[in-house]
């Protein structure tokens, strides 16, 4: 998989804070990540924020560490679709070959017995090849290895493991370590894997498996729009070469039950954003960014949302700020305030609404490593607009106490105020400058109006407070449910 790839989908993990409905099963699934040989290092986002002479420290959404699950979920849906995976007839061309399936099984699982595959060592009673095919020049398998008995620690019955070489590749070279590209702890009921095509830099090859009886369909990506779904010719799998790969999403039908949809591989940028897109993402900017530092972010948010987004972030508004709190007592490791920089970014997502990300940066690092972080959001309106509010809540439970939130906000050029008002009745204010203020609000924010005021108090531009997370986004994944 290519590493600019990698990092986008793994900024999209860390990044994440959607759940289209309640998840036990993204919960467990979590416990039971994958662990793909990759290229690309951990990753870890943390950030510190403030605005005005207010200042605030905060966590990012990301945990290095998932939650464990609850005791009373149950993943009984989920591993009876992998069993349907697992007892699905092999999919692809290759798989056809029904001598070269039963090769292939047979070496894999001698391979196994002999300790091949250091990353799956467990004992193993039977191997079952579900993918065999030739993409553009390499042959690509997805093997499942049945365990003697599920595993005592995740509770899988079948492990699984992606092979990849060159094109007609004998059952022995697709077999031996070499040519490993994943192994999952679990077999999940949808497989997925992204290799390097050797057409040229850049390029890759994307499948994915679903049981038989289900049916893969695309939609391209369209702007606030109902997605056109179309279904897939190779029914329950689906492949996309570097020459069918496009701006789109996936979805899996299994019956009348949708089980999955997720934005298709690749985002709207494939390369490092050219001068003529910093122009475009910085015609509409308020406050003081660099232009460096915000071609960095555009690319980065643009490659981890993917095609969730249906064009290229802009930038909102920027400004360096000055007491942020670093987060606990001053120590001889560091102070406990520094000065930072903060950026604000927003996109119009599929859903018609606006996503934004806003990112701190400390001058120096805190004591602790924390280097940034920061924290999405979602609105209705476009948050770009010179003239507009936009009031971002942060979570300020480290120095706000009990009945306290930080609320970011942007505002336009000429307001030197922003107050808060409930049901009519001013609750809070503070003095914006640069475009740009931190207001402390009481909880909740539901209701709460926030305006911007000139210097004679005239009300210049006024907004709901946002929503936390970015939840412009269909995302979908039921495997949980009977």
């Amino acid at each position: 998989m290519r590493v600019d790839e990698e990092l986008g989908r793994a900024l999209a993990e860390l990044s994440s804070t959607l759940t289209p409905q309640p998840d036990p099963y993204g919960r467990v699934r979590a416990r039971y990540r994958r662990t793909r040989q990759r290229r690309l290092g951990g990753l870890a986002l943390a950030l510190v924020v403030s605005v005005g002479g207010t200042a605030f420290a905060m966590a990012g959404t990301a945990r290095t560490q998932p939650p464990p699950a609850n005791s009373n979920e149950s993943i009984a849906p989920v591993l009876a679709w992998s069993d349907k995976l697992l007892q699905s007839p092999p999919r692809g061309a290759v798989a056809r070959d029904t001598g070269y399936v039963r090769q292939l099984s047979d070496v894999l699982l001698d391979a196994q017995r002999r300790g091949d595959f250091p990353n799956l060592t467990v004992p193993v009673n039977a191997v079952k090849v579900l993918f065999v095919d030739d993409v553009n020049d390499q042959r690509i398998a997805l093997a499942a290895f049945v365990r003697d008995r599920p595993d005592p620690a995740t509770g899988w019955p079948s492990a699984a493991l992606w092979l990849v070489a060159e094109k007609g590749a004998s059952a022995e070279k697709l077999a031996s370590t070499g040519s490993v590209r994943g192994t999952s702890e679990g077999l999940e009921p949808y497989e997925s894997l992204a290799v390097d095509d050797p057409s040229g830099p850049g390029k890759a090859i994307h499948v994915a498996i679903a049981p038989a009886g289900c049916a893969f369909l695309a939609s391209p990506v369209l702007n606030g729009n109902a997605f056109q779904w179309a279904s897939e010719p190779t029914g329950s799998y689906l492949i996309r070469t570097p020459q069918t790969q496009r701006p789109e999403w996936w979805r899996v039908d299994c019956g009348k039950v949708t089980r999955k949809i997720t934005p298709g591989p690749g985002s709207l940028a494939p390369k490092p954003i050219t001068d003529a897109q910093l122009a475009t993402a910085m015609s509409r900017v308020r406050g003081n960014v660099k232009a460096q530092r915000a071609r960095e972010l555009v690319y980065q948010w643009a490659q981890s949302a993917g095609y969730r987004l249906t064009a290229l972030p802009s930038v909102v508004w920027g400004g360096h700020v000055t007491g942020v709190p670093t987060g606990g007592s001053p120590s001889a490791d560091g102070p406990s305030v520094a000065d930072g920089q903060v950026t604000v970014l927003a996109a119009p997502a599929v859903d018609g609404s606006w996503v934004g990300e806003v990112t701190i940066e400390p001058d120096q690092p805190r004591s602790d490593g924390v280097i940034s972080t920061g924290t999405s959001f979602t609105v209705t309106t476009d948050p770009t607009d010179p003239a507009s509010v936009l009031a971002v809540p942060i979570d300020g439970d480290a120095v706000g106490g009990e009945g306290q939130q930080f609320l970011l906000v942007v505002t336009p050029s000429a307001a030197t105020t922003v107050r808060a008002l409930l049901d009519g009745r001013e609750v809070a204010r503070a003095p914006a400058s640069g475009s740009g203020a931190v207001l402390t609000v009481p909880r909740p924010t539901a209701g709460l109006v926030v305006q911007a005021l000139d210097a004679s108090g005239r009300t210049l531009a006024s907004a709901q407070v946002s929503d936390e997370g970015a939840q412009g986004t269909p995302e979908t994944d039921t495997w949980n449910l009977d």
